[in-house]
C-alpha cells in the first residue's frame, strides 16, 4: 500500500518523516539553485553547480528539521509531548500531542524555532566568512544558508497562525489578557491579514511584473496559510467545546461480542451483515480475549471462512488499543485518527464497560459543535 510518509529515524521518542509532497519542494530547490549558480558563476563546472545544489538544499531541509526540533525540545521540556516532525512541500511542522495550558508555555515553545533559525544564520555566515578565500563553491552554499535561514526566521516570526509568530502572538495576547481564547481569535486573524496580503501580492505579480509561476506560488503559500490559520481556530473550538465529554459519555453499553470459537463465515453472515456491525469483541465483556474486524476476515480466502475460527485473526487483548472510562473525547479521536481506528472499547481493569464507534463520535463532536454556537 503506497504511504504519505517516509520515516528517517527517531530523536529523543520523536519520529522524523519525510512527505511525499517534500520531494515536489526538494526538486524544484535544487533545478532552480542549479541553474542558478550557473549563472551566477559560468566559470563553475556542471557537476559543481549541481552538487553544490544538492548539498546546500539538504542542510537546508536539515536546517528546517532543527528549527522544529527547537519547537520540540522546549516544549518536551515543559510537558507537551510531541508525536512527530514531518517536512512537507511548505517547511516542517512538529505535531504536539496536546496543546499548552500556560501562555509563558505557548512563548517559549513557539519562540524557540526562530530563534534557532536565526542561531543558524549566525553559524553560516560567520563559517562563509571564515571560508571566503577557499574553494568557492564552499563560502557561497554557506552564504547561502545563511541567507534562507535569516529569512525562515524572520517570516516565521509574522503575527499569524500557523506561523510561529501567529503562536508567539497569541501567548502575549494571552499572557496580558488572561483570556486563552482572545489569544487565539487574534492569532487566527493575523494568520487571515498574512494570507490576504501574499493573496494581493501574489496578484500584483501576475497582472503588474508579468510573473506568472511566482505570483502563482505566492498565491499557493497565502490559500495554505488561509487554510491553516482557519483549522487552528476550528481546533481549539472543538477542543474547548469538547472539553469535560468523557468516553463513559459516549461508550454504548451494548458491546458486540462473538465467541471465539465462531468459524469466520458464521460470524460474517450472522453477526455482521445482519446488524451492519463492522467489529465484534472476542470473548465476552469480563474477559476480552480481543477484538476482530471486518479487515482480519479479509486476510484469509474466503474459501478458508468455514473452518477458520475468529480467534485465529483476532487481535489479542493485550495489543488492542482501548481507552478508560475517564478519557477525553479528544483523546479519544486522536487515538482513532493515529491508529486508524473505526471503534475502540473502554476498558476498566481488563473489564470491557463500552464501545465507542468513530462514526459515532463524530456525530457526536458535530452535535456539540451546533448546539454550542
Amino acid at each position: 500500500m503506497f504511504k504519505s510518509v517516509l520515516v528517517l529515524g527517531h530523536f529523543r521518542g520523536i519520529r522524523i518523516e519525510v512527505h511525499v509532497s517534500w520531494l515536489i519542494i526538494f526538486t524544484l530547490l535544487l533545478v532552480t539553485m542549479s541553474a542558478g549558480l550557473q549563472h551566477h558563476y559560468p566559470d563553475w563546472s556542471v557537476t559543481a553547480s549541481v552538487l553544490t545544489a544538492l548539498i546546500t538544499a539538504l542542510v537546508f531541509f536539515s536546517s528546517i528539521v532543527a528549527h522544529e526540533l527547537g519547537h520540540s525540545l522546549v516544549a518536551i521540556r515543559r510537558g507537551v509531548p510531541v508525536k512527530s516532525i514531518t517536512l512537507f512541500i511548505f517547511g516542517g511542522v512538529a505535531q504536539m500531542t496536546a496543546d499548552t495550558q500556560r501562555a509563558n508555555d505557548e512563548f517559549w515553545i513557539a519562540i524557540a524555532g526562530p530563534l534557532v533559525s536565526f542561531a543558524l544564520a549566525l553559524i553560516f555566515g560567520l563559517l562563509s566568512l571564515l571560508t571566503v578565500n577557499w574553494y568557492e563553491p564552499i563560502p557561497v552554499a554557506l552564504g547561502w544558508l545563511a541567507l534562507i535561514n535569516l529569512v525562515v526566521a524572520i517570516f516565521n516570526l509574522v503575527p499569524g497562525f500557523p506561523l510561529d509568530g501567529g503562536r508567539v502572538f497569541r501567548a502575549l495576547v494571552w499572557k496580558f489578557t488572561g483570556d486563552a481564547r482572545k489569544g487565539i481569535e487574534a492569532a487566527v486573524a493575523g494568520g487571515r491579514l498574512v494570507a490576504y496580503t501574499l493573496f494581493a501580492l501574489g496578484l500584483w505579480n501576475i497582472l503588474f511584473v508579468g510573473n506568472l509561476i511566482g505570483g502563482l506560488w505566492i498565491m499557493l503559500i497565502a490559500w495554505f496559510l488561509f487554510n491553516m490559520a482557519q483549522s487552528q481556530g476550528r481546533m481549539y473550538d472543538l477542543r474547548e467545546r469538547m472539553s469535560g465529554v468523557l468516553a463513559r459519555d459516549l461508550a454504548d453499553p451494548q458491546v458486540p461480542v462473538v465467541a471465539p470459537d465462531t468459524p469466520i463465515d458464521d460470524w460474517i453472515h450472522r453477526q455482521v451483515l445482519p446488524t451492519g456491525q463492522r467489529s465484534f469483541l472476542v470473548g465476552d465483556t469480563d474477559h476480552a480475549l480481543g477484538l476482530v474486524t471486518i479487515s482480519d476476515a479479509r486476510k484469509v480466502p474466503q474459501e478458508q471462512w468455514p473452518e477458520t475460527p475468529v480467534a485465529d485473526v483476532m487481535t489479542p487483548a493485550d495489543q488492542l488499543a482501548h481507552v478508560t472510562a475517564g478519557a477525553s473525547a479528544e483523546d479519544i479521536l486522536h487515538l482513532m485518527s493515529e491508529r486508524n481506528l473505526n471503534q475502540i472499547p473502554v476498558m476498566e481493569r481488563g473489564r470491557v464497560s463500552g464501545w465507542i464507534d468513530r462514526n459515532q463520535l463524530l456525530r457526536t463532536i458535530n452535535l456539540h459543535m451546533e448546539v454550542k454556537r
